[in-house]
């Protein structure tokens, strides 16, 4: 088993509930160790310094590597587009940009989430969102999500 799907499976299984894995990568020929986790009503800093307690001892145990690493757990972050579909509840009412399968792009307000895809409220150039048209997308259509930050 690589070192990836280790940590996966020790941060899976030392997260509360209300919490979860997003990604867990590094890039090849790195020292760097980057474990992405998010919750249901967003990941506090205390919560990433235990899972970066838990993977550290694990690491140590292991005698992980020739030399030095560096770990890093944190939350994705707004830069990082969304990848399970359990991060898009928390984010209804925000803006998302979507890429679609198929190359193109929408960008709407989230206005529910469901088991099998979202739908966004799709903005008007004269009314916004007033009187919003919506748009149904399925999760299998969805290339890649991102978060839209507004600083109005």
């Amino acid at each position: 088993m690589d070192i990836i799907s280790s940590i996966k499976q020790w941060t899976e299984a030392a997260l509360e509930e209300g919490y979860f894995l997003v990604e867990a990568e590094q890039k090849p020929g790195s020292k760097k160790i980057s474990v992405f986790i998010d919750g249901d009503t967003g990941v506090n800093i205390e919560t990433c310094r235990l899972i970066s307690k838990v993977l550290s001892e694990q690491l140590d145990e292991l005698d992980y590597g020739d030399g030095a690493y560096y770990l890093e757990v944190s939350s994705p972050g707004v830069d990082r587009p969304l990848v399970l579909q359990r991060q898009y509840p928390k984010h209804v009412g925000r803006e998302l940009q979507v890429k679609l399968t198929g190359n193109n792009e929408i960008t709407g307000k989230l206005k529910e989430v469901t088991t099998e895809g979202i739908v966004l409220l799709l903005k008007d150039k004269k009314k916004g969102y007033k009187e919003a048209a919506e748009k149904a997308i399925l999760f299998k259509e969805v290339k890649e999500s991102n978060v839209l930050i507004s600083f109005k």
